[in-house]
């Protein structure tokens, strides 16, 4: 990299359900993967000459979305991160609050200069319990945002609610295949691991080949591609 050129920033946000379905086996293996994750990133980073931050919201807890970590302005970059443990006690899953907390944080001042397409992973295993038109409102301000150049993943795990998902998400091309949404369905705790650091890393990839200031925008994702995904995810 030539002298004084700034690195190119890439933010990957990760909203996670903390509601009391997620307890035992679910938010024990989400915790060990976030724990797990920061070396798969920090080589990519390396890889692909970046510097990756990362933010988390919880919600779940009292009708409410929380960051857990970084916060609205400030994504951590991964070489100081550390995952702390999430509880999933709450009995509610109000995924609108969360996306409305995260579309606040999608403006240019806070991605950074020479930011790449963010990234934002989505997990749940239940339905909204805001209410269907505080959801789709919730998306759509998510995806107007930056003119809707996020990248949307939605990883659903057994129970979640797939429509739900597939308003949220991304459609592009995938496995071969234009127009497809960017929903997995995680039939078990060890699959939702796998499609987490999987679509962390290829995210990265796309985002990369895409370039600074790239996208289609909106709920098009034509230049937008994510390869492989395992079939039984789709």
């Amino acid at each position: 990299m030539p002298e004084g050129m700034v690195r190119e920033t890439l933010n990957i946000y990760y909203l996670l359900d903390t509601s009391g379905s997620m307890s035992g086996a679910r938010i024990q293996q989400l915790n060990t993967c976030m724990q797990e994750l920061k070396p798969a990133l920090e080589e990519a980073g390396i890889d692909n000459n970046v510097e990756i931050k990362v933010r988390a919201i919880e919600f779940g807890n009292n009708e409410t979305a929380d960051w857990h970590t970084g916060d609205k302005a400030n994504g951590v970059p991964i070489d100081n991160f550390t995952w702390v443990n999430l509880q999933a006690n709450g009995g509610c899953t109000p995924t609108s609050v969360a996306l409305k907390k995260v579309a606040d944080a999608l403006h240019p001042e806070y991605l950074g200069t020479r930011a790449l397409r963010p990234v934002i992973i989505l997990l749940t295993d239940g339905g909204c319990t805001d209410g269907k038109s505080e959801y789709t409102l919730a998306c759509n301000d998510v995806k107007t945002k930056i003119n809707g150049n996020a990248t949307r993943i939605a990883v659903g795990v057994d129970g979640a609610n797939r429509a739900e998902l597939e308003e949220f998400a991304t459609y592009g091309k995938m496995g071969g295949k234009d127009n497809q949404p960017f929903v997995f369905e995680a039939k078990n705790a060890e699959a939702m691991t796998e499609i987490i650091r999987w679509a962390s890393l290829v995210s990265i990839k796309s985002s990369v080949k895409i370039g600074v200031g790239g996208g289609s925008g909106n709920n098009g994702g034509s230049d937008v591609e994510l390869s492989d995904p395992d079939d039984e995810w789709v």
